[in-house]
């Protein structure tokens, strides 16, 4: 892959911010919370974390009907990103230096980055973090902005991180909007 990242380390240091951020806006927002998504982006230079509040979902399917799911499974569309802000712009750093490594195979940097951010909410989800901090299950999501992702990579990942009512709903969206 020709790439000075130790994807070992990058994971334990998403999992670490993921940790820290979820916790901060726990703190914010309390069991308002509803989802919580790790964005990257195609470039495979960020990875942000993003939550929805009930509230703000209910709000947004209210004023606009005919985007209701949108609202509940584009993390673009929830109610705020951030915490562990110090955290994720080292992580984010990182990769945008290893983006100028000339010798960087992209595609597998890319594919091991994705799988990495998938990785660490499968594992938060089977220790049960995001419910111990909450009292409460949510739905999670890896998302890319801008991608050319395939739909089954988006699919298995949903299915994956969430119930089986959630990832159907999820396939029914993206099949017809994707």
């Amino acid at each position: 892959m020709n790439t000075t990242i130790n994807f070992d380390e990058l994971k334990n240091e998403i999992e670490h911010a993921t940790r820290i951020s979820f916790k901060e806006n726990v703190e914010r927002f309390g069991s308002e919370i509803c989802a919580f998504s790790l964005i990257s982006d195609d470039g495979a230079m960020t990875v942000v974390p993003y939550i929805n509040t009930k509230s703000h979902l209910d709000k947004m399917q209210a004023e606009n009907l005919e985007y209701k799911e949108s609202y509940e499974f584009e993390p673009a569309e929830w109610f705020t990103s951030g915490g562990a802000n110090t955290e994720f712009n080292a992580i984010c750093k990182t990769l945008c230096d290893e983006i100028d490594n000339d010798e960087l195979d992209f595609e597998a940097f890319r594919k091991s980055l994705f799988e990495t951010c998938f990785q660490v909410l499968e594992k938060l989800r089977t220790e049960d973090f995001f419910h111990k901090e909450l009292g409460k299950d949510i739905l999670l999501m890896f998302s890319i902005s801008d991608t050319s992702e395939p739909k089954e990579n988006l699919l298995r990942w949903m299915q994956c991180l969430n119930s089986t009512n959630k990832g159907k709903r999820f396939e029914e969206y993206i099949h017809t909007n994707y």
